[in-house]
């Protein structure tokens, strides 16, 4: 790798960890005066609609027609990961402090690891112990009566809607595993395209199940609409143009250490931006969650790298 490519890759991954890491602050703001789900769809209609155009500049727009299975496949997994992921944050973030919600999230490759091993795929020792101490992380985290609800919450039950961001993480990692065994677009913008079209109708759908109203866009407040418009710029195309990017110049196991920074960038976020604070609970928890996903990513990401290897 040549020094201005090496350059180039720690530039990306410093603005993958910013941009990934503050959509959590993004999200906060965007539902103080914004509906929650409709908020959600309408990052997700924005950024499709601009992926689809830089897809179709880029590669000529006959490339964006897919089969009718990619097609499927694709709205199937924008449902399961974007609907159920930042559906359940979008709601959940109403209650649950922004750097106990990152720290349940930062757990994902733990889960998509123990699926993979009740599918046969046997991990070898230090996956099981980054498994298992992970999830005693969560447990941490997620013990009643030591978590409290954000300040202008309009409920105290936050243990509930931590156990709801964790259902939507579940539906991200069971996205991730099934993903390389499906038949879907080869391009990943064009991939993401599809997927987010297919999350803002799962989402309209949510809200209007949810009973929420459009018209609360009229109303609201300016810190709101630049959250939302942070969280299609920055959350969303940036984001996964530079993920993209790093995919074809960077080592995997160097781009998964956003998923051990993230968190970090959060909580710290939430202490300066929310006064958040960090109980023993967050804390030992949130440490053992955070060293648990390095150690799991990087055998992992090893393991690809050999298999990957010519033989």
């Amino acid at each position: 790798m040549s020094s201005s490519v090496k350059t180039k890759v720690a530039l990306g991954l410093g603005t993958m960890y910013i941009a990934w890491g503050t959509t959590y602050i993004g999200i906060a703001f965007a539902i103080e005066t914004m509906p929650p789900l409709f908020s959600m769809a309408l990052r997700f209609i924005v950024a499709s609609g601009v992926l689809f155009l830089i897809v179709g500049i880029r590669k000529g727009f006959a490339s964006l027609m897919i089969t009718r299975k990619q097609f499927k496949n694709a709205i199937f997994l924008g449902v399961l990961m974007l609907t159920s992921g930042l559906g359940t944050m979008s709601m959940s973030e109403q209650v649950v402090p922004i750097g106990v919600a990152s720290l349940i999230v930062a757990a994902m490759p733990i889960w998509t690891a123990l699926f993979r091993t009740l599918d046969s795929d046997r991990p070898n020792a230090w996956s099981m112990v980054g498994i298992i101490s992970g999830l005693v992380g969560i447990a941490i985290i997620m013990l009643p009566g030591h978590t409290h609800a954000r300040p202008d919450s309009l409920t105290s039950n936050v243990t509930f809607w931590m156990f709801v961001i964790l259902f939507g993480n579940l539906c991200w990692s069971i996205g991730s595993f099934v993903s390389p065994k499906l038949e879907t677009p080869s391009n990943s913008l064009l991939l993401s395209a599809y997927e987010m079209g297919g999350a803002a109708v799962g989402l309209i759908i949510a809200g209007l199940i949810h009973h929420e109203n459009a018209a609360d866009f009229a109303t609201a407040s300016a810190r709101s609409w630049w959250g939302l418009i942070y969280l299609i710029t920055i959350g969303s195309l940036l984001g996964y143009t530079v993920y993209t990017w790093l995919l074809d110049n960077a080592p995997i196991s160097l781009i998964s250490t956003y998923a051990y920074v993230n968190p970090v960038v959060a909580v710290a976020l939430g202490i300066l931006i929310f006064n958040e604070k960090l109980t023993p609970n967050i804390l030992i928890g949130g440490a053992i969650v955070i060293i648990s996903v390095a150690v799991v990513v990087s055998v992992e990401s090893a393991k690809k790298q050999k298999v990957s290897q010519p033989q």
